[in-house]
């Protein structure tokens, strides 16, 4: 995940959100009638909301920071995948897949040393009740990666916030969607995806999400929406709770939503951007079609791609919040 070109050649700086995408007109009287209408609507988004655990959060960011390093070329990449299922298997997922896929990469840049390699993306499933074809997706890549003077992405690349802490939303909300016993009335896929900075920061080999688009679209499924969460765990102490919604094109009803649900459920201040649409697992998705949103904190973290990406730098409360907001984009789309 990138903020700017200047990220790529190691200069890690905060830097303001740009390119704001026009402000959206929110006609929200329909959601507003749902909401008001639909019998038990809105005391069951809340009560699942509360159920968020930032406890929770936290362990699920520890233990995958605890592998020292998720880069998509280290030999723990299918340990992290087992973890991962396995954690949708406690749960009580039963139908939980290890996509395996093959890559191939220039590493180091400019080596001429290709080295190929297996990668993996886990999907979890909540069949759905009335059309199990149509799918909601919450999807977050797991690997990392470092750069700069005297590191090494083979032993040591934390990667709390990048990106544990958007597999971390996707693990709490998939706990307590089976905590509820929650049918769906669509399936909803949980997609811990693989190889997503490598691919996205230096257009090298291919992501995980890129393989599951492709592979998807041989299933005659059609994807309803795609939620994507990347960084949601940084916001500075003393600030406002920002988060960057991407607007990504052809999904101006998602992100309406999204506003009108983060309004009414949230302490989140939604702000409307399209500058990282191109550099995320989103980007497969908005591009082959399929109506997406891209959540990623306002304040980008300083410590992205070093080894100060721990959970000691994160705010875990923040990171809370804006789990909500795709909780409540599932929910309410699928009651």
């Amino acid at each position: 995940m990138v903020r700017s070109i200047l990220i790529i050649i190691g200069i890690l700086i905060i830097l303001p959100a740009f390119g704001q995408a026009e402000g959206i007109e929110i006609s929200d009287s329909n959601f507003v009638r749902r909401i008001n209408e639909e019998t038990g609507l809105d005391s069951i988004i809340q009560n699942y909301l509360q159920e968020i655990d930032s406890n929770n959060i936290r362990s699920y960011m520890q233990g995958l920071v605890d592998f020292k390093t998720r880069f998509m070329l280290a030999d723990n990449r299918k340990d992290i995948a087992l973890w991962l299922a396995e954690k949708f298997e406690s749960f009580g997922y039963d139908n939980v897949v290890i996509d395996s896929f093959q890559n191939a990469i220039e590493f180091p840049l400019n080596s001429g040393e290709y080295k190929k390699s297996w990668q993996y993306n886990v999907k979890a499933v909540l069949p759905g009740r009335v059309d199990s074809n149509k799918v909601y997706l919450l999807g977050a890549h797991y690997d990392c990666f470092i750069m700069g003077p005297g590191t090494d992405p083979y032993t040591y690349a934390p990667g709390a916030n990048n990106n544990a802490s958007g597999v971390a939303a996707s693990l709490e909300i998939a706990r307590i969607f089976k905590q509820k016993n929650f049918r769906p009335k669509y399936s909803i896929y949980f997609m811990a995806f693989g190889s997503e900075e490598f691919m996205t920061m230096f257009k090298e080999g291919r992501s995980g999400s890129d393989n599951f688009v492709s592979d998807f679209a041989r299933t005659g499924k059609t994807i309803a929406m795609m939620i994507d969460n990347n960084q949601i765990a940084y916001s500075p102490k003393g600030e406002e709770w920002r988060l960057d919604f991407q607007n990504c094109p052809g999904s101006a009803e998602v992100t309406e939503l999204a506003h009108y649900l983060c309004g009414r459920y949230t302490k989140i201040v939604p702000y409307d951007t399209s500058d990282h649409i191109n550099y995320t697992d989103a980007y497969f998705f908005w591009k082959a079609g399929y109506p997406t949103i891209f959540f990623e904190e306002f304040h980008f973290c300083p410590y992205t791609f070093t080894d100060k990406d721990i959970i000691g730098n994160c705010n875990l409360s923040y990171c809370r919040e804006a789990t909500k907001i795709s909780f409540v984009l599932l929910l309410y789309s699928n009651y």
